[in-house]
């Protein structure tokens, strides 16, 4: 069993990922399940979003697990949380990005509302973490202790060092593989966090930066660096693991 727990469908600075080409990409590399947000919420396109969800579900089913991708328009509009909340959506995560949009972490207030859908649905919160000012993993620590009560993923684990603190602190975080150095991964393996890594890919992005291979190959050869680095009974645990 392998879950990919960092997929995305929808428009990107490279054009459009449709909820089929998506499906194809990952599922010829022998995945059997995904979690997924779209990248079409980051322009606002709700409906597009909503298409796109029941789109893949009804490829893939219960392989398919929607992810929330919430932003701060969305939650002051009148209309658009409702839209997505009441939709025929199981949404399994919220999805924050606070490297697209800072506003997250300079309103305190707009972050408890977020947190509030993800304990309404009862989901974990993935946020996106990066070397970036607003957006390295330290800047969350403070959140993730005082709602000990939610499952957080750091998305990407940056910085690595920030991330190890927060993982050894706080037993409600996890932390997802993508766009992760394989020896980062070694890093926290040694470090005794094993338990709470999980696969991702981040596919499709990896087309902006990997140009010359298809999103296939390069989730294979993902997995295959984490099974030549690590022991195998690890890995296979680290790749079916999904607390979405």
């Amino acid at each position: 069993m392998i879950i990919d727990n960092h997929v995305h469908v929808g428009w990107f600075t490279d054009g459009y990922h449709s909820p089929q080409e998506v499906w194809n990409s990952v599922v010829a590399t022998g995945v059997d399940g995904m979690v997924v947000s779209s990248t079409s919420t980051c322009a606002e396109l709700y409906k597009v979003v909503i298409r796109e969800m029941l789109e893949l579900v009804r490829l893939g089913g219960e392989r398919v697990r929607p992810i929330l991708w919430l932003t701060p328009r969305m939650m002051k509009c009148r209309y658009a949380l409702p839209l997505m909340l009441r939709s025929k959506i199981k949404w399994h995560g919220i999805k924050l990005h606070p490297e697209a949009h800072p506003e997250w972490v300079g309103n305190k207030r707009l972050m408890n509302k977020a947190l509030e859908v993800a304990r309404t649905l009862n989901v974990p919160v993935m946020i996106h973490t990066g070397n970036r000012n607003s957006c390295h993993a330290a800047r969350f620590a403070p959140l993730i202790a005082e709602n000990d009560e939610v499952t957080f993923i750091l998305a990407h684990g940056r910085p690595l060092d920030e991330t190890i603190a927060i993982l050894q602190r706080c037993d409600n975080v996890y932390v997802d593989t993508s766009f992760m150095p394989t020896e980062d991964v070694c890093e926290l393996i040694n470090r005794g966090l094993a338990e709470r890594v999980i696969f991702g890919s981040d596919a499709p992005i990896n087309k902006i930066y990997y140009r010359d291979i298809t999103t296939t190959v390069y989730i294979r050869q993902q997995i295959d660096e984490l099974r030549q680095c690590l022991p195998s009974a690890t890995v296979n645990t680290i790749l079916r693991r999904c607390p979405y």
